[in-house]
């Protein structure tokens, strides 16, 4: 008899801000699962804000064999009181947790979680329909023939190999999006759908985990099965836009621009955005994305100080970064940049550099994240090495939020530059110019500004400041 099993999408940490994507990673884990006959629910936490009591109740109603809980960093302490929970109801079910934080801190959750059997690593597709067709048969005694695990044996722990990354992801299903109230993720009325169109990161930016989650190697679906899917979404679930969510869109420049001829051939003309890198881009590229409807752009920008970028090895150049968003902007895409303030050795006239080269460029929406020391990030041994102060609440990982402590830039400078940062861009002007754009991506944008200019008119502005100027250790025992 098949095992049941029931996939749960942990809440974010209260004041951390909601995810706007249905979670592909399960809806991967969900569609190969089912495509080998098994029966699969999925608890959606992010959207149905489960009490511990109604979730005990769906859990009950379920009795699943197996409970797969996906784990991001922040998320990591919600998950943990998820298993807890699924423990206490379903004792007799197998409890797996799996996701970027997990599968570097294996170990440790093992030992910390006496509630977790099983730590996926990796990719989690063919591991996860492993387990399953072992808990089929009963026969977990031979948990060891499966790669790609952690697991306790005889009180000691056991880490089998690395399960080699799927070389062919044309041959995976699309993700499982039945399982999710799509309702819940549309943003202005619109359905916003994620898609994943390839795997693997060969750049080696000290402060992501890409490559230690999906490999080095660059791994594609074919521009025919990408569209096929877009086809899929807009027809099935009534998508109105969509993000290609690969982290460098364009590594592939030629496979990028069949993509977009198989669009336009097909007359897939929804908007969407994507992500990618300043040094894989040309104008003509650009021009092609905008040809088949790309409206926004996003650029991993990072800092206007060169020192910085080479800092955090991230292979690009300060002029490379001005082009491209130049190009974007003349082709008629609107840009997004990300930056990351606070990154160990930046100084104040670093920081000021970065902000220079923002008010030059003009981007049309800045993410500014403060340097967080993901587990497993060269950044976070980096500072192990340096011996800095690393906060251990997961939950503050949240990129707005300093988890160490810094010597050449405190919490309380950063805080107070993010936030004059913020109250000049956000203006009235920028809301109005947004607003009367009207298109898709604009309305988002001047939603982000409203909601800046409404909480900087109601934020206790005496009690932030005095949180602000606690240092880490207090401020920690403080939210516990």
């Amino acid at each position: 008899m098949k095992a049941h099993i029931t996939l749960v999408n942990p809440p974010q940490t209260s004041g951390a801000p909601e995810s706007g994507f249905i979670p592909l990673g399960i809806g991967y884990l969900a569609a190969v699962l089912e495509d080998n006959g098994y029966a699969v629910d999925v608890i959606d936490c992010q959207v149905q804000k489960h009490t511990k009591r109604e979730l005990e109740s769906e859990l009950t109603r379920l009795q699943p064999d197996i409970i797969g809980i996906t784990s991001t960093t922040l998320t990591f302490k919600s998950a943990t009181e998820i298993v807890k929970t699924a423990k206490e109801t379903c004792p007799d079910s197998l409890t797996i947790l799996g996701g970027p934080h997990v599968t570097v801190l294996d170990e440790q959750t093992l030992r910390e979680q006496p509630e977790v059997d099983i730590v996926v690593r990796g990719e989690g597709e063919q591991t996860l329909l492993e387990l399953a067709d072992l808990a089929s048969k009963a026969n977990l005694k031979d948990l060891e023939e499966v790669v790609g695990i952690t697991f306790r044996k005889n009180g000691q722990i056991v880490q089998t190999p690395d399960r080699l990354f799927i070389q062919n992801i044309d041959e995976l299903p699309y993700p499982a999006f039945k399982h999710f109230d799509v309702s819940k993720y549309r943003i202005f009325g619109k359905t916003y759908l994620p898609v994943i169109t390839s795997r693997g990161c060969p750049f080696q930016c000290t402060f992501c985990l890409a490559s230690r989650m999906c490999g080095r190697r660059f791994r594609a679906r074919s521009p025919k099965n990408v569209v096929d899917e877009l086809e899929f979404l807009r027809d099935t679930y009534e998508a109105e836009a969509f993000s290609f969510y690969d982290d460098t869109f364009t590594f592939d420049r030629k496979r990028a621009r069949e993509i977009c001829k198989e669009m336009k051939n097909r007359k897939v003309d929804l908007q969407w955005d994507c992500r990618t890198r300043v040094d894989r881009i040309t104008k003509e590229d650009l021009a092609i994305l905008r040809d088949a409807n790309c409206q926004l752009i996003h650029f991993g920008v990072e800092s206007g100080s060169q020192k910085m970028l080479d800092a955090m090895k991230k292979g690009t150049t300060v002029e490379q970064n001005e082009r491209a968003i130049k190009w974007a902007k003349e082709v008629g895409i609107s840009v997004a940049i990300s930056v990351v303030v606070g990154y160990p050795g930046e100084t104040t006239d670093m920081l000021q550099q970065t902000l220079d080269f923002i008010y030059k460029t003009q981007p049309d929406y800045v993410y500014m994240c403060v340097a967080i020391p993901y587990p497993g990030t060269e950044l976070y041994d980096h500072l192990k090495d340096l011996g800095w102060e690393i906060s251990p609440k997961w939950y503050h990982y949240d990129e707005q939020t300093l988890v160490f402590n810094n010597p050449l830039m405190s919490a309380e400078d950063i805080a107070e530059m993010r936030r004059r940062f913020f109250n000049k861009f956000f203006s009235i002007s920028y809301l109005l110019r947004k607003s009367l754009k009207r298109d898709f991506y604009s309305q988002i944008m001047a939603r982000s500004a409203l909601n800046h200019i409404l909480w900087r008119i109601k934020l206790p502005r005496l009690v932030s400041a005095t949180f602000k100027k606690l240092p880490l250790k207090q401020k920690d025992q403080q939210e516990t």
